[in-house]
């Protein structure tokens, strides 16, 4: 009898960090879903481009972006910045269904939150605002290096229309409500704070903006994670581009903030503070997330 219960002991499966990851779906390298989410998003835009075209939206041509005359300069900006808007439209109802069928066939399940929680919104969307513009300033002199030209954006109400109402709510509700939450769930907080943010910089694709992106990009999956609101980062996500739309309407675009504040002292007196404020925070940040833990990976019974 002794020897049988030794014999059902050692049949028994065994369940270990190895098992659990061979079995487990969810447990793929997180690079992978980062790569499909790019993937879909690239050929999602592609296939909006070609839908605003048969559709009839037109692209200014060489001639119009080309004439001396203020008029047909500001025309053109502003066909610009209508086909931009109505291609990210018409892309972003292709990319959702694409993204639904691979929340499917991964297992997965994800809810948004947009709710806004009470006196903690206008401090939290205050405290993200000054960071993104700390990011601005610490980020300027290496954005200034790298080549990036963005009046390929337009300008006028179209603009306004996609980059403050379009691109903060498609944006974050893809990569804070749908990869946050889906790679918080599998792999825990450091993924889902770090990944998102990255794949949120490269797919802005122009290479100056590629790493500010990023850091806004952890800025706003940061607080996605601590408040759990999509509503928040949106709001955040749409004051930035107001506040970049407004300089250019401004003719401010191109003017840096060294040049703003005259250079010389005053000027790295500003980028000292700015430099250790994002660092001491992004260590805030990265002690916070890092504590949280993947919710699927639990042993197998």
């Amino acid at each position: 009898m002794t020897e049988n219960i030794k014999n059902e002991v050692a049949t028994e499966p065994i369940s270990s960090p190895q098992r659990t990851k061979k079995n487990n779906p969810s447990c793929q390298p997180f690079w992978v879903d980062a790569l499909v989410v790019v993937l879909m998003f690239i050929i999602a835009q592609a296939i909006g481009a070609v839908l605003a075209l048969v559709l009839g939206v037109r692209m200014p041509g060489e001639a119009m972006t080309t004439s001396f005359d203020a008029e047909v300069l500001e025309a053109a900006d502003s066909m610009q910045a209508r086909f931009i808007a109505i291609s990210y439209l018409l892309s972003m109802v292709f990319f959702y269904p694409l993204m639904l069928i691979y929340q499917r066939l991964r297992g997965w399940s994800s809810k948004g939150w947009f709710r806004l929680r009470g006196w903690s919104a206008p401090t939290s969307l205050l405290a993200g605002y000054l960071l993104i513009w700390c990011v601005s300033v610490v980020m300027e002199p290496l954005s200034e290096a790298l080549p990036g030209d963005q009046s390929m954006l337009g300008s006028g109400g179209w603009l306004l229309f996609s980059a403050v109402l379009l691109a903060p709510i498609f944006e974050e509700s893809i990569f804070r409500g749908y990869m946050t939450g889906m790679l918080r769930k599998s792999y825990g907080g450091m993924a889902a704070w770090v990944v998102p943010a990255v794949t949120f910089g490269v797919i802005h694709a122009i290479p100056s903006v590629v790493l500010s992106a990023t850091l806004m990009g952890l800025i706003f999956g940061y607080l996605y994670l601590r408040h759990q609101s999509l509503g928040l980062v949106i709001m955040l996500h749409a004051m930035n581009n107001l506040t970049a739309c407004f300089l250019r309407m401004m003719d401010l675009g191109d003017m840096t903030i060294s040049e703003l504040l005259g250079g010389g002292v005053w000027y790295w007196a500003v980028y000292a503070v700015c430099a250790v404020v994002l660092v001491a925070t992004l260590v805030k940040m990265y002690r916070y997330v890092s504590g949280i833990k993947c919710e699927n990976n639990s042993p197998i019974e």
